[in-house]
């Protein structure tokens, strides 16, 4: 079936969240494909929240907050890169591509770490000095903390999570799905096939 073209666009906005953690290799594989396309064609049709905690575990003890990564401290580190990504770089579009630019299975080792920031960083003539410097301090930990209660509230049992318009999505398909929530899809989704 083909979407049928609607001239008049009614400005909504169709919702995505997604609960992910840097190092697991399905998230990496959907962030750098069908995510990475979504935000491409898609973007300013949309309403994009990002929650990089994914299986993780906050434990607080005598006022210091411990994370446990489903991959490691590295993993810990790489969340927090990217939740001070999402903070640090004002333009929202740019965060998400930055953090999706850092999971790239082109990266050295997992991406995700100081050198996959300045890689992006030079590519995308954004500084990342500052995300560094806050995933290396109290404000990373603040934020990720954050990502954890969201993520906590939502009660995920696997990553990547993805919910559209708050419906479960599997993430096949994403954009045709995501084009299935307009009442009159924009002109991105005008021709695609479901």
């Amino acid at each position: 079936m083909n979407f049928i073209p609607d001239k008049t666009y009614t400005g909504e906005k169709v919702n995505i969240k997604l609960f992910y953690e840097c190092f697991c290799p399905g998230c990496r594989d959907f962030e750098s494909t069908e995510f990475n396309e979504a935000i491409n064609k898609l973007n300013d049709y949309l309403d994009i929240q990002t929650y990089p905690y994914g299986n993780a575990e906050t434990k607080e003890h005598d006022g210091k907050v411990e994370f446990i990564c489903q991959h490691g401290p590295s993993e810990c580190y790489a969340n927090k890169l990217h939740a001070c990504a999402l903070d640090i770089i004002t333009n929202h579009t740019a965060a998400l591509l930055f953090n999706i630019c850092m999971m790239d299975n082109s990266q050295e080792n997992l991406g995700s770490d100081d050198e996959a920031a300045d890689k992006c960083g030079a590519n995308m003539r954004i500084d990342s000095t500052p995300v560094k410097s806050c995933a290396k301090g109290a404000k990373g930990i603040e934020l990720l903390k954050y990502y954890g209660l969201e993520s906590n509230k939502v009660n995920f049992k696997y990553v990547p999570f993805i919910l559209i318009n708050g419906e479960e999505n599997k993430g096949q398909n994403f954009i045709q799905d995501v084009c299935k929530y307009f009442s009159k899809p924009p002109p991105p989704c005008l021709g695609l096939k479901n």
